[in-house]
């Protein structure tokens, strides 16, 4: 009988636990930290299936320093020949994901993001693809209107 109401209690404490994925941030957010800390594996974005199968997950992962661009102090847009992802910042703990595919994807989403102190990154709660064991290394690819010197 005291297992059961242990078990019992266990299960209470657990329904009634903060189910985040971490604590709020601690201070503002600059939009090049989306750039490096963002995990795109905790929201719902084109990424999906590419996150199932290779070993990245941030933003950085997909796109290098040279593709970014910072409208302002509260936006960043990441942008390549075929994709185009922007973050911008509402407040210290909600930020609007827009995620863009040329003509094929666009979507644009409100999240509520929490500071992950294990992983040190960003995270919304709305769910997360596991990265499998047998993933494969993303290779950004070159863009090939840069000249050659």
């Amino acid at each position: 009988m005291k297992n059961v109401v242990l078990i019992a209690l266990l299960f209470f404490f657990n329904a009634c636990s903060d189910k985040h994925p971490g604590i709020n941030p601690p201070n503002a957010i600059w939009p090049y930290e989306f750039y490096n800390k963002f995990n795109l594996r905790t929201i719902v974005s084109s990424y999906s299936n590419k996150l199932k199968y290779y070993c990245a997950s941030y933003p950085k992962d997909f796109f290098t320093k040279d593709q970014l661009y910072m409208p302002n102090t509260d936006k960043i847009v990441i942008y390549d020949l075929n994709n185009t992802l922007s973050f911008e910042i509402v407040s210290k703990n909600q930020v609007i994901v827009t995620d863009q595919v040329n003509d094929s994807y666009d979507a644009q989403h409100l999240y509520q993001i929490y500071y992950n102190e294990e992983h040190d990154d960003y995270r919304a709660d709305l769910f997360y693809i596991k990265q499998r064991e047998s993933c494969v290394p993303y290779v950004i690819k070159v863009d090939e209107n840069v000249s050659k010197k």
